[in-house]
């Protein structure tokens, strides 16, 4: 069986949704160095799997197993799986069989001797050595049984024969960067262990870790209250770790594995030239295949990859054992790696030299694509440690950096541009309007401004032409103007046709969805979105502007541990971004996706982070949903809605949905309407769902529709109004519901707090109509003030259609006459003219056929009623 795990690991939710993958292969190859979480991964493999109704069997293997142990093992595990008798275990064999052949095959018999899948996991695999439990593996894999999954685990590569298998592309490869954790999970386990530390500090932490899980335990173990950022305590700790595996090399061999420690990357010349060895590469070699903390070289390649934990150890060593060795290391390193055009490795080794100067150079080299590809997290480490006059002073810089601190939403990018529009170029004019629009944003007060440059746009940068014109886009979308969103992004998609996908593109692709969401098509909305997501490489800036959008279109479907991954995947890039309302999306998704996971603590926490990025780049429809959410949680309040946005001001708010405060308003309508609903204002919230209307109809927004349709409707629908909701708006919802906007709908079904009648959830609802979702909307959620302010009247709750009434419906469907029906359903004649008469009462129908109908439009399923 699977060992047991203490009850604080994360990631387990994201790791699970890997048995999908392994359900349409044979092996899944899980291998990484020691710590990563390997046997916790399996283990929830077989977990998951014996939830979904397959046997699981488990085998941990010793290095003391050998034949017949290791062999026997397997078979055990096979038949504790498959629940059969223990004399069909090896030992009950009358004479067991001596040959690998024979073992193979009554092992394949049993396997598949069940209609359903077996898990086989074989933890610690690459300690079997025995060559006949071996051979026993093979022989069973050349024709693996049809019901068979078999998971092999451990740190060196197997020595199980598993190349046929690749080559029909039937094995799942599982590594360290599958396993480790992400930095949202890091926050969330350092919180929960009450060591909080804050988003950047995770991110820096994580850098060093990446995402090593025993890594973590090993930086919380120092006491009393370790600064876990430190990187002097962390290194220390490191080097205590890895001095075991460290000491068993010969002295001659530490040595060169630290001064190989310097570089990230190493090929057996530069290995040669650190260390002046002739066959340096060796150790490498032996590292690698040991399942230690050396990536070994991709098939064809000639890069090994060390682990920057290891690295930092080997440095520490290295300081102690060489002093002052590692800046003329460090230069060798920049030199080769320039000469082989790794210009991003090269800037890292002169930095680390101290050589700032020639760095600064390169980085100028390079700025401008990075930019444009979005790879804005290396760039600003980089442009941090350059002198201001060295930044100033290096021709392509200035621009490159007032970009950065721009699309990093910086408080320093305001001198930046200042110092840049004194010389007058087009490039700091469009950095302007750009700044104004998106960190000051301001975008209404630049939209017509943004056209007159791109008619003359000078001898401004294409990056810089290419944000101008996303942002008139974006301008475009928000007030309605769908044609002219195609007509701006249209010379964005003739130029990134068939290349990678970089930050413009991937504004302009959001931007096409979001004018499709806008006009309720979803479905082509997240069409658009993946196509471009499926062509994007390594995760940057622009991948998570994907993520982002993609990460709602799931939420919108219900799956939401499918969009809580994507907007954690999204939120590192997009937090310390200056696209507002792609934050917003992502903010809105985690908060959401974790209170629906019951994880109440960790939603909170994101709307505290988010509070923080609110006031100190003061925008307001951030503000506005930390004060939605807030509501939706019952938390306390902490930012004032009136300083938000005040009533009297809404009005015209909603005249202009481009605007901060219309977008604000656009979120904060749904704590106005949980206000006059808690408050029993039936007129305010008359108002509110009139003010988002006229929002909605402003920027044509379908989405905005449906809510200020919802808010028009709430009274009748949790029964505080005995009138029938017009058939015109329940067809509208239908639409809207069928089209994707599902969590739209509950979640203002949620925070308002509606209080469905038991009809309106009948099962009798068929799945697609929009009443059918009351049912879904979460009543412990709701705050009991929403019912306190109205005492319910007697015979005044409304009753829509009651159980008769839909079996009357269903025989109308059918053409059965009054007498049919009065007979069919046992009834007496006067009873079934007086269900007839509140069936057409109830849905406006002047004849039967109209009835019929009407409620085919309710989405009502008479056929199965009437059955």
């Amino acid at each position: 069986m699977p060992p047991r795990f203490p009850s604080d690991l994360v990631g387990r939710d994201r790791r699970a949704r890997w048995l999908d993958a392994l359900a349409a292969r044979e092996i899944c190859l899980v291998r990484a160095p020691a710590g990563y979480g390997k046997t916790a991964f399996c283990a929830t493999l077989f977990a998951e799997a014996e939830g979904m109704g397959w046997d699981a069997g488990w085998v941990s293997f010793d290095p003391e197993d050998n034949e017949p142990a290791a062999i026997a093992h397997v078979f055990e595990a096979v038949r504790i799986a498959r629940r059969a008798a223990a004399e069909d275990g090896i030992a009950g064999e009358p004479s067991a069989p001596a040959s690998a052949p024979i073992l193979a095959d009554i092992l394949a018999q049993r396997i598949d001797a069940a209609d359903r899948p077996l898990l086989l996991v074989l933890d610690d695999v690459d300690r079997l050595t025995d060559a006949r439990a071996i051979d026993v593996l093979n022989r069973l894999l050349r024709h693996p049984p049809r019901q068979l999954r078999l998971v092999l685990a451990g740190c060196a590569q197997p020595a199980v024969q598993i190349a046929a298998a690749e080559r029909r592309d039937m094995v799942l490869h599982v590594g360290r960067t599958d396993l480790g954790l992400t930095d949202e999970e890091v926050h969330i386990f350092l919180q929960n262990a009450g060591t909080p530390v804050n988003a950047p500090g995770c991110t820096a932490l994580n850098n060093v870790l990446e995402g090593w899980p025993a890594g973590l335990r090993l930086a919380m173990r120092a006491a009393p209250s370790p600064d876990l950022t430190d990187s002097r305590a962390l290194t220390g700790r490191l080097d205590a770790y890895f001095a075991a595996l460290l000491d068993e090399l010969p002295p001659a061999a530490q040595l060169l594995l630290q001064r190989y420690g310097i570089a990230p990357s190493l090929s057996a010349d530069l290995c040669r030239l650190l260390g002046g060895e002739k066959q340096p590469a060796r150790l490498l070699e032996d590292l690698a295949a040991r399942g230690v903390f050396v990536d070994p070289p991709r098939p064809g390649g000639a890069w090994y990859r060390l682990h920057p934990a290891f690295r930092a150890a080997l440095q520490s060593r290295l300081d102690i054992a060489e002093p002052g060795q590692a800046r003329q290391l460090h230069r060798v390193a920049a030199r080769y790696y320039a000469a082989q055009g790794m210009t991003a490795d090269a800037i890292e080794q002169l930095l680390a030299c101290g050589d700032s100067g020639e760095a600064a150079t390169l980085i100028a080299g390079v700025a401008a694509s990075m930019l444009e590809r979005g790879d804005i997290a290396m760039l600003s480490g980089w442009m941090r440690q350059l002198a201001p006059a060295e930044i100033e002073t290096t021709p392509g810089l200035p621009e490159a950096h007032a970009w950065l601190l721009t699309l990093t939403a910086d408080r320093d990018a305001n001198g930046a541009i200042a110092a840049l529009e004194s010389t007058g170029t087009a490039e700091a004019h469009a950095l302007a309007l750009f700044h104004r629009a998106c960190v000051e944003d301001r975008p209404e007060a630049v939209i017509e401004t943004c056209d007159r440059f791109l008619a003359a746009p000078g001898d401004a940068s294409a990056f810089a032409v290419s944000m101008i014109r996303v942002m008139q886009a974006q301008g475009a979308l928000k007030r309605g103007l769908f044609g002219l969103v195609h007509d701006a992004i249209r010379p964005l998609s003739l130029r990134s046709a068939g290349s990678p996908l970089d930050l413009p593109f991937a504004l302009a692709i959001c931007t096409r969805a979001g004018a499709a969401r806008a006009q309720g098509q979803l479905g082509e909305a997240e069409r658009v979105l993946r196509e471009a997501r499926s062509g994007a490489a390594a995760p940057s800036l622009a991948t998570a502007l994907i993520d982002a959008a993609l990460a709602r279109c799931a939420y919108e479907r219900d799956e939401v541990g499918k969009a809580a991954g994507l907007a954690a995947d999204a939120l590192p890039h997009l937090a310390q971004s200056c696209f507002q309302d792609a934050l917003i999306q992502t903010l809105l998704v985690s908060i959401r996706a974790a209170a629906g996971l019951d994880q109440p603590d960790r939603a909170a926490s994101l709307i505290d982070r988010a509070e923080v990025i609110a006031f100190e780049r003061n925008w307001a429809p951030l503000k506005a949903l930390c004060v939605i959410e807030r509501a939706r949680l019952r938390l306390p309040q902490t930012i004032d809605p009136e300083a938000v946005i005040a009533i009297a001001d809404e009005d015209a708010a909603v005249c202009d949905p481009l605007s901060a405060p219309g977008r604000a308003f656009a979120l904060l309508s749904e704590m106005r309407a949980y206000e006059a609903i808690a408050l029993g204002d039936r007129p305010r919230l008359t108002l509110v769902a009139e003010r988002l209307l006229r929002l909605a109809s402003n920027a044509d927004d379908a989405e905005l529709r449906a809510s200020a349709t919802l808010f028009n409707i709430l009274p009748q629908l949790s029964g505080r109004c005995d009138k029938m909701v017009a058939l015109e708006t329940v067809r509208f919802l239908n639409h809207a519901a069928s089209t994707g906007f599902r969590r739209t709908i509950v979640d203002v079904l949620d925070v308002t707090g509606v209080r469905a009648v038991q009809n309106f959830c009948s099962e009798a609802y068929s799945s697609g109509s929009f009443l059918a979702l009351l049912k879904l909307a979460d009543p412990s959620r709701r705050d009991h003030r929403l019912e306190g302010h109205h005492a319910t009247a007697p015979g005044e709750d409304f009753s829509f259609l009651t159980e008769r009434e839909i079996d009357i419906l269903g025989a109308l469907k059918a053409g059965e006459s009054n007498k049919e029906i009065a007979r069919t359903l046992n009834l007496a004649p006067e009873t079934v003219k007086w269900h007839l008469k509140n069936v057409m009462r109830k849905l406006r129908a002047t004849s039967r056929e109209e009835a019929v109908q009407n409620a085919a439009t309710l989405g009502l399923r008479m056929a199965e009623q009437a059955d």
